[in-house]
């Protein structure tokens, strides 16, 4: 199968890499974001909707400050809220963190067939090495985070930068997103995307194709998924 009109170096697989966003997709830490967002708001008095957490998925943390600030109806500096948020999520990130649905079959049958991989998140670095005591060091060759870039998502910096210390060309490279900020990144990166529509449609683009999650999805079933849009 070629790609850009290059043969694969993979029999097995279609893509030369696979980039990975963190919450939500690796891992179901959505919840638990959703669920600390929701105590800090309630101990400033406001209450905290299903509406408001949509919003924030997906940071940035820029985004999700100025936003509760905005929420709060009260004068907080920029970046305080989003301060006091890391630190309760980094109390939680401490403990064991479940795998979002079918994420870990598919991360290790990648593994097995020798994919190049890297974790690219808008989540701060210290979080990371907190998730990453719950499903290994040794999984992506790359990890780049919030701290590693300048434009965090829906810039596709991070992504761009991933491909670069892979040594891959982002256009024939998969990403795997789920919020409407990382899918926007992976997008307008130039790669192909796999968006996992949990909490409810993502924007749609000609190299995207979306599902509800990563469960049951095998490496050949990853591969027949897009193979009628590689092979345009």
């Amino acid at each position: 199968m070629q790609i850009n009109g290059q043969t694969q170096t993979n029999p097995d697989f279609p893509f030369e890499a696979v980039l990975w966003d963190m919450d939500g997709t690796l891992i179901d830490s959505e919840p638990l974001w959703i669920e600390e967002e929701r105590r800090l708001m309630e101990s400033l008095g406001v209450e905290w909707t299903d509406e408001d957490a949509r919003y924030c998925l997906g940071g940035p943390m820029t985004r999700v400050d100025h936003y509760m600030r905005e929420r709060s109806g009260q004068e907080f500096e920029s970046g305080v809220l989003s301060s006091r948020l890391l630190t309760m999520v980094a109390e939680r990130f401490a403990g064991p963190l479940p795998f979002a649905p079918g994420a870990l079959e598919l991360l290790e049958e990648l593994q097995s067939i020798e994919v190049e991989m890297a974790l690219v998140s808008a989540s701060p670095r210290n979080l990371i090495d907190k998730a990453m005591t719950s499903f290994g060091q040794n999984r992506f060759k790359v990890v780049i985070s919030n701290n590693d870039v300048n434009k965090p998502k829906p810039d596709p910096e991070g992504y761009l930068l991933a491909a670069e210390r892979l040594g891959v060309e982002i256009a024939r490279t998969l990403i795997i997103e789920d919020s409407i900020p990382g899918i926007g990144a992976a997008q307008s990166s130039g790669a192909f995307v796999l968006g996992i529509a949990h909490f409810g449609e993502l924007p749609q683009s000609p190299r995207t194709i979306q599902r509800l999650s990563l469960k049951g999805l095998s490496v050949a079933a990853l591969s027949e998924l897009f193979q009628p849009i590689l092979t345009r």
